[in-house]
């Protein structure tokens, strides 16, 4: 079954996507990204060693699975200015308070607060608003969204490069908290409302109906959250791991760090394609040509030898895969279950993704230590082949039940 034709997206869904894409960029770019270049700089003033300074990216992804459903629900019933706006209030906090850090304990009480902000302020947040505003459209609305977000990395990696030769890493951070606040506040007073789907009298317009019968949700719920599950396992070990893991299977320094770069790239890339094409066919597609690349990615890499231009042919699947993730998960969340409760359900089904992908980094450098490079890609091509599987029965589950 095809897409329906496309709609032009409305005023205010447009405003909402630039406006949104310039918080996802900051917000993204001052948290997610924050420790790339940071951590080594970190770990020398607080003496801590570089795996629990690392440790602090996993914090955001447990507090994710632990307060994502109630924020979902909290956004679901109050709107979205509102959360979204205490969201960059509460990142401003936690980074000025990671600033302030004088030992391990302030550090991860500092990594909490951002981490609970992050549920508030970052993509599950801002499809929810993409959601609540755009309806039918939202699909669109949440590919042009992340082709902008994809941009943190590019803009923040090199911005943060230029900051470190004239700023000390407490005042970056100090920086990036008054980013949040100057920036990203008043972008969502401005542009979000109290309750978009609700205002004017449009939220019969806006609704968006189940794709599928209510007695199937249990099941597809089941099966598209081991799949991400099985997901966040595979990208939050290889976006710590990608170098290391690459020299291990022969690649020369300088060809890894290219082939870790270009992901990036291939990742915007595959979001511009589904942002040009996707109003032609489903989302559910989307989603294959997802999982589909993932455990192909792999195999190339496994008989690559270390030849720079096979690893250039994963970067290219691997990318993609991961980029069109992000837009499958919002999109196919809308598509199942439709616009009713969407933030809470956003949420939850994002519960087994968050909680995987925090372990994600020890199980995958404990397999790295101890079973080497090659062993560590094997476990990932056979993770990948089960996320493809599960993602194969949600589509034969979806069909059987009115969704294709």
């Amino acid at each position: 079954m095809h897409a329906p034709p496309a709609v032009s997206l409305g005023r205010d869904a447009r405003r909402a996507i630039l406006g949104l894409g310039v918080t996802q960029i900051i917000g993204w770019g001052t948290t997610y990204y924050l420790l790339s270049l940071l951590s080594q700089k970190i770990g020398d003033d607080l003496d801590i060693s570089s795996a629990l300074v690392l440790g602090g990216a996993s914090v955001p992804l447990i507090c994710a699975a632990i307060f994502g459903p109630a924020i979902g629900r909290w956004q679901d019933r109050s709107g979205s200015r509102i959360v979204m706006s205490v969201g960059s209030v509460i990142t401003a906090l936690g980074l000025a308070m990671l600033s302030k850090a004088g030992s391990l304990w302030s550090y991860y009480l500092a990594w909490t607060i951002i981490g609970i902000g992050g549920p508030m302020a970052l993509y599950s947040a801002a499809f929810t608003a993409l959601t609540q505003i755009a309806g039918h459209q939202a699909r669109r609305a949440i590919s042009f969204l992340t082709f902008m977000g994809g941009l943190a990395s590019t803009i923040f990696w090199p911005f943060t490069a230029y900051l470190m030769q004239h700023m000390g890493w407490r005042d970056i951070v100090l920086f990036f908290a008054g980013l949040n606040l100057v920036i990203c506040l008043p972008l969502h007073l401005l542009l979000l409302n109290g309750s978009e789907a609700a205002r004017n009298g449009a939220e019969r317009a806006a609704t968006v109906e189940p794709g599928i019968r209510h007695e199937a949700f249990a099941l597809a719920f089941g099966l598209f959250a081991l799949m991400l599950a099985f997901n966040g396992l595979i990208f939050n070990s290889w976006s710590l791991l990608v170098f290391p893991v690459l020299e291990g299977l022969g690649f020369a320094a300088t060809a890894a760090v290219l082939i870790g770069s270009l992901v990036g790239v291939f990742q915007v890339a595959g979001r511009m394609g589904e942002m040009l094409f996707g109003s032609r066919y489903s989302v559910m597609i989307t989603a294959m040509v997802s999982a589909f690349c993932l455990p192909a990615a792999f195999l190339v890499l496994l008989w690559s030898g270390g030849t720079p231009i096979i690893g250039i042919a994963f970067a290219m699947l691997y990318g993609i895969s991961n980029g069109l993730l992000t837009i499958a998960r919002g999109g196919l969340t809308l598509a199942m279950f439709g616009s009713r409760g969407y933030g809470e359900r956003l949420n939850k089904i994002t519960v087994s993704q968050n909680t995987a992908g925090a372990l994600a980094p020890i199980l995958g450098g404990f397999m790295l230590d101890h079973l080497g490079a090659a062993s560590l890609v094997s476990v990932m091509l056979g993770t990948a082949f089960l996320s493809l599987t599960l993602m194969l029965s949600l589509r034969a589950h979806c069909a059987r039940n009115g969704l294709h």
